[in-house]
């Protein structure tokens, strides 16, 4: 996979784990038509590449991403436009990045703010840095939060906390992050990638068909019924019996030994 194509991010595969690295560092890895773009095209290459089996999302410099480019907000001249610009960011992004059926990690270094914090959202997993600072800033420009905040933090947070959070616009640590449930760990800044690359790699190194049928269940799980709900276990489970790696498990567990999953 080749990192040619890239100029605001980097993309690079190793032991099954896509790294894709934000490197707008001037601009605190802001979110401007360039690197849109680009992550429009790298989560689809990481999506449809059989050698990718986790993905892993973080920022070059001192920010995972401040959020959207406020130098690129004139480029809404209508309602009609701004309306599809968005739906064009979440069509291209946030909805593909969330439903990719792939285990997907947020490694947050830095500032997350606004759009940015919607990108972590948008991941499985959440680790950061114990220097990450977060915050849903739209309020502190008079916009309300897009590119899923509005769907995601209320599912992992609960409604009135959310509600705080939009309307106060205020920072908060990777600490408190992790308190409210948004950040499953914290590391010190030099352990980050560190930590956060050992998950990928376990992730990575299991199961994927299942992560990714698990994945797809799951986060249609707070709109459905118990009934809805056990009708795609059922279909899922019946596809994973046919998998590599479901025969290679019981294999595996006939002999008393550790299974080797190809992700197939």
């Amino acid at each position: 996979m080749s990192n040619v194509e890239f100029q605001d991010l980097t993309l690079a595969v190793n032991n099954g784990v896509a790294t894709i690295s934000l490197n707008r560092v001037d601009a605190m890895n802001s979110l401007n038509m360039s690197l849109k773009g680009e992550l429009t095209r790298a989560i689809a290459q990481v999506a449809h590449d059989p050698q990718v089996r986790a993905v892993l999302l973080t920022g070059n410099g001192k920010a995972f991403s401040a959020g959207g480019d406020i130098g690129e907000m004139a480029l809404n001249t209508s309602m009609t436009v701004s309306r599809e610009r968005l739906q064009k960011l979440l069509a291209d992004i946030f909805i593909p990045l969330h439903e990719l059926e792939k285990p997907t990690i947020a490694a947050v270094n830095g500032h997350a703010h606004g759009a940015g914090l919607s990108l972590a959202l948008a991941c499985d997993i959440i680790v950061a840095s114990d220097a990450a600072v977060f915050s849903c800033a739209f309020s502190k420009i008079g916009l309300l939060p897009d590119c899923g905040s509005m769907y995601f933090l209320p599912r992992l947070i609960g409604m009135n906390l959310a509600k705080e959070l939009i309307f106060s616009g205020r920072r908060f640590s990777a600490a408190e992050a992790k308190d409210m449930g948004i950040v499953n760990h914290v590391y010190a800044a030099d352990q980050l990638l560190i930590e956060a690359n050992k998950l990928a790699e376990e992730f990575a190194s299991g199961p994927t068909k299942a992560f990714g049928l698990a994945k797809k269940i799951i986060n249609r799980s707070l709109e459905s019924t118990l009934a809805q709900i056990a009708e795609l276990e059922s279909y899922g489970q019946a596809t994973l019996y046919t998998t590599e790696d479901h025969k290679s498990a019981k294999e595996a567990f006939a002999n008393k030994s550790s299974p080797v999953y190809l992700g197939r």
